[in-house]
């Protein structure tokens, strides 16, 4: 596979391929870095959790009660894993694999579908909000705060964070804003207040967008999965934004990693806490592909 490089005179990555994994995955579908190096997948079909090192080196396995979906690992070190079929939340210390609390929404109407960490919130435990957690409630999505380590579901529509209808993932700029996928469509959203306007961000050469993350620099970087390739956007209005308040408009920068560079069928992608690799669950969440940021 090519070597990806950065454009001169741009404060950007490239990317330089270092192998994959696949471990008899039944299929990959959320992946997420711990502050150890070690990367945590959710394993939907097999109904388990997989702990591997930095080359992807199975270290431990946990088997859970029902299909984890999403998963993310908070700047404190704790992972919060979602299952929607079974409308629970899980709370697991991701180095050491161990549960440490578990809730269960009781409204039938209501399930947990994913869940996105504020960056940069700290190692300690304090009154930050840690990350939010998706919640569907009669098919509209919120965006629910884990704070003080505590997890509540219960009065979502009075917090008033709403995230949008079909949202399949969504990805956490900060306490205030978000971008999300939406479910059979070709454009990602955004959502600068957990409310309305939810403003649409058109990709042209984008097909089925299916998760988002950003690096150190701010650039957000999703995945296509229909379109087999990872787009890099940056926020094009922010030193407008800051002197005249305005919105936020995501532009694409580029395209850093397609097909060319053995993408097929991406499902979800992170970076580990040093921002030094990229992992990119590939292949409809049959492999995972390792990328050295250069």
């Amino acid at each position: 596979m090519a070597q990806v490089l950065a454009v001169p005179g741009d404060v950007r990555h490239g990317f330089s391929y270092i192998g994959q994994f696949n471990h008899d995955f039944g299929r990959i579908t959320g992946i997420a870095a711990t502050i150890k190096g070690n990367i945590l997948l959710c394993d939907y079909v097999k109904k388990n959790l997989i702990l591997v090192d930095h080359l992807g080196i199975v270290l431990r396995k946990l088997d859970v009660d029902s299909e984890p979906y999403d998963l993310a690992i908070t700047s404190q070190n704790i992972g919060y894993i979602t299952q929607p079929n079974s409308r629970t939340i899980l709370q697991i210390d991701p180095d050491r694999m161990m549960i440490l609390f578990k809730v269960t929404c009781n409204e039938l109407s209501t399930t947990v579908f994913c869940v996105s960490a504020v960056p940069n919130t700290g190692r300690n435990l304090s009154g930050n909000v840690s990350c939010f957690l998706g919640v569907k409630i009669h098919g509209f999505s919120y965006g629910v705060p884990v704070n003080h380590d505590q997890i509540c579901i219960t009065d979502v529509p009075k917090n008033d964070r709403k995230i949008g209808s079909c949202v399949v993932r969504f990805h956490t700029v900060n306490e205030h804003s978000c971008l999300s996928c939406i479910g059979g469509q070709n454009y990602i959203t955004f959502n600068e207040t957990w409310g309305y306007p939810i403003k649409t961000c058109n990709i042209a050469t984008m097909d089925t967008p299916t998760d988002i993350c950003s690096d150190d620099y701010g650039h957000i970087y999703v995945s296509g999965q229909g379109s087999n390739n990872i787009h890099r956007l940056t926020d094009a209005m922010e030193k407008m934004r800051k002197i005249f308040y305005r919105e936020q408009d995501y532009k694409v920068l580029d395209i850093p990693l397609d097909s060319h560079h053995g993408i097929k069928e991406p499902v979800a992608l992170c970076f580990n806490q040093d921002y030094s690799k990229l992992y990119i669950v590939n292949e409809w969440g049959k492999s995972v592909l390792i990328f050295d940021v250069i």
